[in-house]
């Protein structure tokens, strides 16, 4: 799967650890309770969702989302218990490839 923007990787990151973490079935049975589209713009909302549903171990699946997804840019794997799942996704964005702008791309 190839990213096409950032909320596409988010997505796919999201997608890919949560089916990891919890077993491609019962990711399949809940994801309907997330919307993929918003978590790059309403991260808070996302991770809120994820405390409803998860409890205490939101923040273990906050942090591995993040560390799939800077994994994806190639961003170091600097998460710490300090950054919250807003922070990583504005770093991961910082280290997303940008792309040209129309004038660049030559004749």
């Amino acid at each position: 799967m190839n990213a096409t923007n950032f909320d596409d990787l988010v997505s796919q990151s999201v997608i890919e650890t949560m089916s990891k973490i919890l077993g491609t079935e019962t990711w399949k049975a809940i994801n309907f309770f997330f919307d993929m589209k918003t978590i790059v713009r309403e991260p808070e909302t996302f991770a809120a969702l994820l405390d409803k549903v998860f409890g205490y171990t939101s923040i273990v699946l906050q942090k591995k989302i993040g560390e799939t997804l800077l994994g994806k840019v190639g961003a170091v794997q600097q998460t710490s218990s300090s950054f919250d799942f807003r922070q990583i996704l504005r770093l991961a964005k910082t280290k997303f490839p940008r792309q040209p702008l129309p004038d660049q791309l030559g004749p």
